[in-house]
């Protein structure tokens, strides 16, 4: 029996670093591998979109022998990348700290703008050929306590070079204050105690999204159309038209509090994944799966993998992850990158058999050159009673 995608989605999503109004706009359309370990592996569920919430916070600041970086609060919290991995990501020019920018470097870019006393200012972008994420800090909005913030705008009014049709999706969410601990504990980010609940009939947790000096920080998340790097260097423009308060238990509708306008243009860059991946054409078997991997492209942030199935299988007819779907990237330290599902192309799969996936790093960003190996889903270890414990893996070498 197919297991219920949007209940195990919905119990997994307190483990990840995004908005309640986020969570549930996503809730049908991202499928997360947060598996716990009282949960077996999930064998179905929509192919479509992963959107990952990244911000960050390093000092910034110069010495003799390095520059160390500053993200947004919500990316450091996200991918907890290390020095040397940020350094990697500003190089290939995947993230981009945008408000260090000068109206002078490029006077026809609107990095921020102010309208009613709130102030939008553009932060960082991460982006590749596939999917762009883009955090913004909100200034002047007082958030009535209590309550999940909630930011107004249409996604028809984003355009890259005049265009509304560059993507297959697009949602946001505000960074909620929030990272796991070394242990993996879900704490608060500002002082590393445990995420505290309301006494209340939801035990609903109590978030901080308002940092100390007021503000918020909201990431929108785009998934591209075209994956060839096409709209790198072209304008995108994006538009707010007000702040407010999402949907509360029980139903209540969001509510906008600050009816204004902002408006933000710039050029897009990112890290071309043409010049920033290593791509691999194994033509090597998955285990005994009966699956084949062909060809994989492994980017900083963004996975393809090319694979041949030896048999029949009908889950692509409902867009399903493959049953021994890719999990993670295994560096040569022995660490693993996880990674989810964020797109699928399954138009040779009835005549051919092959498939063409994409996937998105979760909770980390991949040095390339440390890449290991290619860990695909093999199946549980179990207890003494049966319940799945451990999950093992294929594993493909690279290189």
């Amino acid at each position: 029996m197919r297991r219920n995608i949007r209940k195990e989605f919905r119990e997994s999503m307190d483990a990840i670093q995004f908005s309640q109004d986020a969570k549930d706009v996503m809730v049908d359309t991202l499928l997360a591998r947060m598996e716990t370990q009282e949960a077996p592996r999930r064998r179905g569920g929509k192919k479509l979109l992963l959107v990952g919430l990244a911000a960050a916070v390093v000092l910034g600041t110069l010495t003799g022998a390095a520059v160390f970086t500053r993200w947004s609060k919500s990316a450091q919290a996200y991918y907890n990348p290390s020095q040397e991995i940020k350094e990697q990501a500003e190089k290939s020019g995947l993230s981009v700290m945008l408000e260090t920018k000068t109206e002078e470097t490029n006077p026809s870019e609107v990095l921020s703008a102010t309208d009613q006393g709130v102030t939008v200012t553009l932060v960082q972008s991460i982006v590749d050929n596939y999917e762009a994420e883009l955090t913004f800090r909100i200034e002047g909005f007082t958030l009535p306590e209590g309550q999940d913030p909630w930011a107004f705008w249409d996604r028809n009014s984003i355009t890259i070079d005049g265009s509304r049709d560059f993507s297959v999706s697009k949602t946001g969410g505000f960074y909620d204050g929030t990272t796991r601990d070394e242990n993996g504990e879900w704490v608060y980010a500002s002082n590393g105690q445990p995420v505290a609940s309301r006494d209340d009939e939801f035990q609903s947790a109590i978030l901080e999204w308002v940092a100390a000096d007021g503000s918020m920080e909201y990431t929108i998340y785009i998934h591209f159309r075209d994956t060839s790097g096409a709209y790198l260097g072209k304008e995108i423009a994006v538009h707010f038209d007000g702040f407010g308060t999402g949907p509360m238990k029980g139903g209540i509708m969001e509510e906008k509090l600050v009816d204004g306008s902002w408006d933000l243009h710039w050029t897009l860059t990112g890290a071309d994944n043409a010049d920033n991946s290593l791509t691999i054409s194994p033509n090597a078997e998955i285990g005994d799966s009966g699956m084949t991997l062909l060809e994989a492209e492994i980017g900083q942030k963004t996975i393809r993998a090319v694979y041949q199935l030896d048999h029949d299988w009908d889950g692509w007819k409902e867009l399903e992850s493959l049953p021994n779907d890719l999990q993670a990237v295994r560096m040569k330290n022995g660490d693993m990158v996880l990674v989810v599902p964020s797109g699928g192309n399954y138009g040779k799969m009835e005549t051919e058999h092959i498939c063409e996936n994409t996937y998105s790093t979760f909770g980390g960003l991949i040095d390339i050159s440390q890449v290991e190996s290619l860990a695909f889903h093999k199946g549980w270890e179990k207890d003494e009673n049966g319940k799945p414990t451990i999950e093992t893996f294929y594993y493909v070498p690279v290189g």
